[in-house]
């Protein structure tokens, strides 16, 4: 838990985390403090309007086959998988490059030729890294299967994207949403992803009872793999790595890297299924993106902050203008939650 961003919580009084995670780090880092704020969990919305699935009676339709022929190049396609975020270290593309590797190299030369994986970023960041450099080691310059999109793009054509997609992959190591997953949901489209930060939020994993999972000083996170039973439309990847980095503005943050082979793994699992088994996962995810439990849209995540804030001017009380603090009695802060959980 951050401890550092502790005056930042303090100096608010009401706080609208966008995860699970965040609305319990905010609890954890204020303490005793808590009480009398508004902590309160407004997750990440869409416009759904504009992220949305396009089935086979919707004009669209037609540009849809339009754009998933210009891709495969008019050949025949069996599986077409989707990236879209930017070219930064933390987002783990060399990472997903490798595990696409791993993946068609596990299939027929035929199966394989039928395959692609479409990423929308940048091909070169100094945040990140040289990614056609990337592709050519580890694939040879005439392997034509992965596909670089990075010209900008509306959103109504990214919809296309992720309508043509069987499947959007995220494994970015330290992740506080990822909204290229609540996009994917509302297209009805499944999710690969690490599990970490908000993406867990997006998987929908289950306590015992079933319910969603919530989060406390015992449980922190449900990076540990603690419960393994979530959403249809989700295919997660556990991380098998929690490193302790940091930076001055950050002394310390979790850092969850999951392995190109477990991500191989959820790719051809991915595979395996029927189109018609991935469409019905993509409709559950959009139905549970779209109801009153996520409420991943715009006017979900619009409503909740209005209540919030009238809840706020409600019982907001004015603070003195000044405080005195006792220096001598301030406590250092120190870890307010369990390590190994």
């Amino acid at each position: 838990a951050p401890m550092y961003n502790k005056a930042y919580y303090e100096s608010c009084d009401a706080l609208l985390g966008i995860s699970k995670q965040t609305v319990n780090i905010n609890k954890l880092v204020l303490g005793e403090k808590a009480k009398g704020k508004i902590i309160d969990y407004v997750p990440h919305g869409m416009n759904n309007k504009v992220f949305y699935p396009i089935s086979e009676d919707s004009s669209e339709y037609t540009e849809v086959e339009k754009l998933k022929k210009q891709i495969t190049k008019d050949k025949d396609s069996k599986f077409i998988l989707f990236f879209n975020s930017r070219n930064i270290r933390r987002k783990s593309i060399p990472d997903t490059l490798l595990a696409w590797k791993y993946f068609v190299d596990q299939l027929p030369q035929e199966e394989a030729e039928q395959c692609y994986f479409v990423l929308h970023t940048d091909l070169v960041n100094d945040a990140g890294t040289d990614l056609p450099v990337v592709k050519d080691y580890l694939f040879g310059k005439d392997y034509n299967n992965i596909i670089f999109s990075n010209q900008k793009l509306s959103a109504p054509q990214l919809n296309h994207l992720y309508n043509i997609a069987d499947g959007q992959i995220l494994l970015s190591s330290a992740e506080g949403w990822g909204l290229s997953l609540t996009e994917a949901l509302l297209a009805g489209t499944p999710i690969i992803a690490n599990v970490t930060g908000g993406m867990q939020d997006q998987m929908r994993f289950e306590d015992k009872n079933g319910g969603w999972i919530d989060f406390n000083a015992d449980f922190p996170s449900n990076h540990t793999g603690r419960y393994q039973k979530c959403g249809k439309w989700a295919l997660p990847v556990f991380p098998n790595n929690r490193s302790l980095v940091g930076s001055p503005p950050t002394p310390y943050i979790w850092d969850d890297r999951c392995t190109s082979e477990d991500a191989a793994e959820r790719i051809m699992e991915l595979y395996k299924m029927s189109p018609e088994q991935r469409k019905e996962a993509g409709n559950a995810g959009y139905e549970w993106a779209t109801n009153n439990e996520a409420g991943f849209t715009s006017e979900h995540m619009g409503n909740r902050i209005i209540t919030n804030l009238d809840k706020l001017f409600n019982t907001w009380v004015p603070r003195e203008d000044y405080e005195f603090i006792n220096v001598s009695e301030v406590k250092e802060d120190i870890l307010p939650h369990k390590l190994l959980y």
